[in-house]
Order: structure tokens, then C-alpha cells, then sequence
């Protein structure tokens, strides 16, 4: 009897921990997503702390206090969130009743619904509520605890995209779900989750963009450079045999010549005018020119037909 005892005490002590490991938003806890402002490539985030508790509606909330980050340094108070969890499910209260937004315990093919009130700016016809299905389920090990990392796709293709979402931690897109101008590949920027905090994962990393990173455009050194273009023969030509992107992976630019490059000169400047890189290529080169920083930068190619330039964006 004494040991039927001990084991019914272990394994309520057992369930009890691993309930713990997916409690949401426990207090302290801080999400970090980033925002680009504008097309210029300013470059603000959302900072989400859970600060409190509260009682609504006979149900314990906890009090997620929102504030956002501009690129200029300035900070705006943005909607405090009120989340309730039941098991599983993660609900926020909107317009006066309490919405489902996450559920950590479905399995690959099941369904659910969720509701965004930000939906209504997505050109869905104001429909709040959408519907998804469970695609893929991953583990992730975040600082030695193990957490279900869902991959889901919308059911209505007229919804916005919605891709992911971490058990206890929620959506890598945007806190409420989703966010019809979120695009995953600038992880960082576009509304994506860049960091998450609490006293038991300590901090995890989810994007390359640090936690509290801003960028602002420089308008002048823009018109600097702008004015310093109008005094060459700069040509635009969309079939110029040469290839110049950025690589998040590496944060560096990539360069690729080919026959065209008899040779040239390639050159890259930062937004504040200065030459971070010069160097003359032969055709068929290849070469990575390192970052230190996110940003804008202007590549200027010069070959035997002309001048070129490109408008790069480190993020």
C-alpha cells in the first residue's frame, strides 16, 4: 500500500513538472518581434511582457503589457493582451469574450479555429475567424527542455499565412496569431519573433536579428549617394550577366561575376557613404564580403559597358 502511495505521489509530482513546461506566458516572460516601418527599410520591434495576473470573466488571465520600439529610438504603448489557459489551449480575451489562439495538444491532421481581430485589415472581408490543420509536428530542445514546435497551414487559402507556432512559447509570426504581413524568409523584420525569455528557458534565439536591434534609413546619406550617381553614366540593364544577393545564413553578400566582368570593379557602400569593399574581378569569380552590421547597402559595379548599382538590405 505504502508503495502504491509513493508511486500515485511521483507520478502527480512527474505531471505536474511537465505541466509547468508548457504553461504560457508565466510571469516575467518576454517575447521580442521585429517590424520593418516602412519600404525604406526602417526597422522598429514589439517587446511583450507578462506583468500580472488578473480575474475576467471568474477566469484567471494572465496581463501581457505590449510596447513598441521605433526605428528613431521613441517607444509607444501598444494593446495589453489578457491570455487564459485551459489545458492545452491558449485563449485571448477580444471584444468582450475569450478566443481560442493556440492549442499544444493537437496531433498531425486535426483541425482547429482560431480567431485574429487583425484580420479584418487583411482583406478577408472582416471574417475574424479562420480555420487550420495541424501539417507537421517538430521537437525542439530549447536549453535542455524539450518543446512541440507545430507546423500548420490555413484551410481557406483567402486567410493569411500562418506558419508555425511553439508549444508554451507561441506563434513564430506575430502573439496573435497571425499577421497578413508577415513573410517568414526576413526573419526579424516582417513581424517575426526574434527572441523569447522566461526564468525557465532562459533565453532562446529564434531568428539571426538581435533581441533589441533598430535600424532607421538615412535620408541624406541617401541623397548623397543619390546625387553622387547622377554625376556618372549609370546604366540599368536587366539581362547584365552578374549576381549580387544577401545571405542571412552567413550575413554576408554574395558575389558571382561571369563573362561580363572583363574585368570590373565592384564596389559596396554603406548608407552613410562609406566604401566597406572594393575589388576587381575577373569572369567566373566567386566571393562572400562579410557584414557587421544590418542595413542598406548600394553595390556599384563598373565594367567595359557601363556602370551598374543594386540596393542590398541586410537583415
Amino acid at each position: 500500500m505504502k508503495k502504491y502511495a509513493l508511486t500515485l505521489i511521483l507520478a502527480i509530482v512527474c505531471a505536474c513538472g511537465l505541466k509547468a513546461q508548457t504553461e504560457f506566458a508565466p510571469l516575467g516572460a518576454t517575447w521580442y518581434y521585429g517590424n520593418i516601418e516602412s519600404m525604406f527599410g526602417d526597422i522598429g520591434y514589439t517587446k511583450v511582457t507578462s506583468i500580472d495576473t488578473t480575474t475576467i470573466d471568474n477566469k484567471k488571465v494572465k496581463i501581457l503589457q505590449s510596447e513598441y520600439h521605433w526605428s528613431d529610438g521613441a517607444i509607444s504603448p501598444s494593446d495589453t493582451i489578457y491570455a487564459h489557459q485551459s489545458g492545452d489551449s491558449v485563449l485571448f480575451y477580444f471584444d468582450g469574450e475569450f478566443h481560442l489562439v493556440y492549442n499544444f495538444g493537437l496531433n498531425v491532421g486535426d483541425t482547429f479555429e482560431i480567431y485574429n481581430p487583425d484580420n479584418k485589415y487583411c482583406g478577408d472581408d472582416g471574417n475574424m475567424y479562420y480555420r487550420m490543420a495541424i501539417e507537421s509536428i517538430n521537437i525542439l530542445n530549447i536549453n535542455e527542455i524539450q518543446l512541440k514546435e507545430f507546423h500548420i497551414t490555413p484551410l481557406d487559402l483567402q486567410t493569411p499565412r500562418y506558419s508555425s507556432y511553439i508549444e508554451k512559447i507561441g506563434t513564430t509570426n506575430s502573439l496573435f496569431g497571425a499577421d497578413c504581413i508577415v513573410d517568414d524568409f526576413m526573419s526579424g523584420l516582417f513581424g517575426s519573433l526574434r527572441c523569447y525569455e522566461d526564468a525557465e528557458i532562459t533565453h532562446y534565439q529564434y531568428s539571426n536579428e538581435a533581441c533589441d536591434s533598430t535600424f532607421e534609413f538615412d535620408w541624406e546619406a541617401f541623397y548623397r549617394w543619390e546625387d553622387s550617381m547622377r554625376r556618372v553614366d549609370v546604366i540599368e540593364k536587366e539581362d547584365l550577366e552578374w549576381n549580387l544577393f544577401y545571405s542571412q545564413s552567413d550575413k554576408s553578400i554574395v558575389i558571382n561575376t561571369y563573362n561580363s566582368c572583363e574585368p570590373c570593379i565592384i564596389k559596396i557602400f554603406d548608407m552613410n557613404g562609406r566604401i566597406i569593399y572594393s575589388s576587381l574581378f575577373e569572369p567566373k569569380a566567386q566571393t562572400n564580403v562579410a557584414l557587421e552590421r544590418n542595413g542598406i547597402y548600394i553595390t556599384l559595379i563598373i565594367s567595359n559597358n557601363g556602370r551598374y548599382y543594386k540596393k542590398i538590405i541586410a537583415y
